[in-house]
């Protein structure tokens, strides 16, 4: 069984409230996104990603342009489009690390385990007793 491994990002100013806290917490996977190969302009709306979406679609229509000026079939355009989605299947989660770094978030965790679940079961288990121990700290 192969290991994946997540980053985990919270903002540079989390809440003081913990549960609040663990919400804004957010699990990017490393490696290859199929997700984002298979839906390419979908997964980048649906991780809010609108600056890469924008560059997709500009990037997709400006080769498209160049290869019809060229002389190629008109097909090509399909076989541009399956080029970009592989590549943003594999540049994918760098450019969601990359957008939540410019949105003011900050890595706190590189975590390992056989499933995204088993993750953040393990990220938990190691933060949670440490967030408790600082808030009682505060409160001392």
């Amino acid at each position: 069984m192969s290991e994946l491994s997540c980053t985990v990002y919270e903002p540079v100013k989390p809440d003081k409230n913990l549960v609040a806290r663990s919400d804004n917490l957010v699990f990017v996977r490393d490696g290859f996104s199929l997700w984002a190969m298979m839906g390419s302009v979908f997964w980048l709306a649906m991780h809010r990603l609108w600056i890469p979406l924008a560059g997709f679609i500009g990037l997709f229509v400006i080769l498209t342009g160049l290869a019809r000026l060229a002389g190629a079939s008109p097909d090509a355009g399909a076989v541009l489009y399956a080029g970009l989605s592989i590549a943003l299947g594999f540049l994918g989660n760098d450019i969601r690390r990359m957008m939540l770094e410019r949105q003011g978030y900050r890595m706190i965790a590189a975590i390992t385990g056989p499933s995204q679940i088993e993750c953040e079961r393990r990220f938990y288990h190691n933060w949670l007793p440490f967030q408790e121990s600082k808030a009682g700290e505060e409160t001392a």
